[in-house]
């Protein structure tokens, strides 16, 4: 399905000759949108052009980085009508199996350390999108949430056309570099997890002998 669609957009970039990378900016701006789209496999398409020379590096880097921050820009909208909706529940009434003290909690924890994570985002695979909706449930500013997402995007782009000037645009070469990129985070990530349910499970035995 996906291969199908990474396809399609190659070939809108090469029919619409120099306005192609209009292309790029949709496919970064749709993985936000719509996360299991592989929108870093368009991106490392449009390095490999922009590598080639089929294609100005100026105008790949541009692209991609406005597609990411547009989308980034919904998700943080999506977030906002979530706060909205949670500020006008009664009082004591969940919201989606959590207390309003828990959220007000986690909106907080998000507004104090949010920058940083957001700073990261664009290196984050299959949670990226996650990190603006969170930014807009927390109603952070929306100018501080999109200038330091647009950082992240710029850092990873910068990334990936470094990366394919690296293996002299190679698609199966730089392919297969992030690919292995993709794989260690998740699977750092899922060990990370493990650990701090391991470290909940042991407080929560902890306090539950305390109490005996």
């Amino acid at each position: 399905m996906f291969g199908g669609m990474v396809e399609q957009f190659d070939t809108w970039a090469r029919e619409l000759g120099p306005y192609g990378v209009l292309a790029f900016a949709l496919a970064a701006f749709v993985e936000y949108v719509f996360p299991p789209f592989p929108g870093d496999t368009v991106t490392l398409l449009a390095g490999i052009y922009a590598v080639r020379g089929e294609r100005s590096w100026v105008g790949v880097f541009l692209a991609v980085t406005a597609g990411s921050v547009l989308g980034a820009a919904v998700n943080y909208a999506f977030g906002r009508l979530i706060a909205s909706r949670v500020e006008h529940q009664p009082d004591g009434k969940l919201f989606f199996g959590l207390s309003h003290a828990r959220i007000h909690r986690a909106q907080a924890t998000m507004r104090a350390k949010g920058i940083a994570v957001i700073l990261v985002n664009r290196f984050l695979p299959a949670v990226r999108s996650l990190v603006f909706v969170a930014a807009g449930a927390s109603r952070m500013p929306a100018r501080t949430v999109l200038g330091y997402g647009a950082v992240s995007a710029m850092a990873w782009n910068v990334l990936i056309l470094g990366a394919g000037l690296a293996v002299g645009g190679s698609a199966e070469r730089l392919t297969a570099l992030f690919e292995q990129y993709r794989r260690a985070f998740l699977g750092l990530a899922a060990l990370a997890l493990l650990a701090w349910l391991a470290v909940r499970l042991f407080k929560r035995r902890a306090a539950r002998a305390a109490e005996k």
